[in-house]
């Protein structure tokens, strides 16, 4: 990259914004002649009048004036993310990015304990669909969904999920179906998950249910759900806070595995840190409790 020297680019954007050249050089703790002498150098460095010199003052140039601003943004730019990391440096924080509707309908109902048990850990969640990226070095670590054959991450089991379908209590005036078949008559909800593997599981071949509304996210879905207005195919992690409220209901006790569960993953070639560690024990220590409240339930 052809970049002009860094001081000689801090000289020149205090001096545009500040007007003056000895309030710049107060600033800058230089000299008023360091200053200007800096200001000529990037000049010189780059072939342009960027300043008019009338007897002690500098007045921009419109080039000047255009190339103050981008300054500005660049450097305004390097000290903010010069800034995040210093504060990380010092105070170390661990950023997971996990799925919006595992985040809001499994891990934070449960993530004031992980809080409360350990009141000096300073965790960013970032919710996203996507499957994250490490290269930019934004994240640490992230919760994903899927089969867990990912090229460049390493990633260790968190828990499996199963399928099953609810609606809200109040659906149909309260008349819910009961059965595949029956559920396969009313306006039905869908996001990512696959009916067929609930149908074969429930008996019914060669189906291939229609949406009345479609979603890419399974929180708005279950939202809708709630609303009544249909019934949906959808994971036992993200509905069983809902169904324990009484805001959901499962209509049949068909529940086949899910093809994929969850993982926690971080990038590849890196040892985990020892916040990592700390999530990741007491992640699994909340899916073992969860499990087990299933099978007491039933």
């Amino acid at each position: 990259m052809k970049l002009p020297p860094l001081a000689a680019l801090r000289a020149f954007e205090a001096v545009a914004r500040l007007g003056k050249v000895n309030l710049a050089a107060l600033e800058l703790h230089v000299t008023h002649s360091a200053v200007s002498h800096q200001i000529r150098s990037l000049e010189e460095y780059l072939d342009i009048a960027l300043v008019t010199r009338h007897k002690r003052a500098l007045v921009l140039t419109d080039e000047g004036r255009v190339y103050a601003y981008q300054i500005r943004q660049a450097l305004g730019e390097i000290a903010g993310v010069t800034e995040k990391l210093l504060a990380k440096a010092k105070h170390p924080q661990l950023t997971l990015s996990v799925l919006p509707s595992y985040a809001m309908h499994w891990l934070l109902p449960r993530l004031h304990g992980f809080m409360n048990t350990h009141p000096g850990f300073r965790l960013k969640l970032e919710s996203n669909m996507d499957f994250v990226s490490f290269e930019q070095g934004l994240i640490d670590c992230a919760i994903r969904f899927g089969h867990g054959q990912w090229a460049d991450v390493q990633c260790e089991p968190l828990m499996g999920d199963s399928l099953l379908v609810v609606a809200a209590p109040h659906f149909n005036a309260g008349a819910l179906p009961d059965t595949a078949q029956a559920i396969l008559e009313q306006p039905l909800l869908h996001a990512s998950e696959s009916w067929p593997v609930w149908l074969s599981a429930a008996g019914v071949e060669g189906q291939r249910p229609q949406a009345s509304l479609e979603f890419t996210d399974s929180t708005l879905l279950l939202e809708a759900v709630r609303l009544g207005y249909g019934i949906a195919l959808t994971r036992r992690s993200i509905a069983h806070s809902l169904i324990q409220r009484g805001e959901l209901v499962k209509l049949t006790d068909i529940e086949p595995l899910h093809s994929s569960r969850y993982y926690l993953v971080w990038p590849a070639g890196s040892k985990r840190s020892a916040q990592l560690t700390v999530l990741h024990d007491w992640l699994k220590g909340q899916v073992e409790a969860f499990q087990a409240s299933l099978q007491i339930s039933g």
